[in-house]
C-alpha cells in the first residue's frame, strides 16, 4: 500500500500526515477494511481520540480528511513502519 506523506496545521500546531491509498476497487470480495484497521492500530498505540476529531485542539492524533494526522513526528514514523 502507498502512504503519502505531508504536513499540515491544525489550531496552528504542526501535524505530520498519512495519507493511505487505498485501492477499493481492487479489494474484491474481501471483508478486510485497511482503514479500519489504521483506525484501531492508532487508538490501542497512541489512545483515543476525540469523535469530533480535529475540531478538538492538542491533541495526539487524528483521523479526518483521509488523513492520519500526528503531532509527533515519532508516532507518524512508527505508523508508517507498521503499515508499509
Amino acid at each position: 500500500m502507498e502512504l503519502e506523506l505531508s504536513q499540515g496545521r491544525v489550531y496552528g500546531s504542526r501535524y505530520y500526515t498519512v495519507k493511505p491509498v487505498i485501492n477499493w476497487w481492487d479489494r474484491g470480495y474481501s471483508t478486510s477494511n485497511p482503514w479500519r484497521d489504521m483506525v484501531q492500530w492508532c487508538i490501542d498505540t497512541f489512545g483515543p481520540t476525540p469523535i469530533d476529531g480535529v475540531f478538538t485542539p492538542s491533541e495526539q492524533w487524528y483521523a479526518n480528511d483521509s488523513k492520519f494526522w500526528f503531532r509527533n513526528e515519532a508516532d507518524r514514523t512508527m505508523f508508517v513502519l507498521r503499515w508499509a
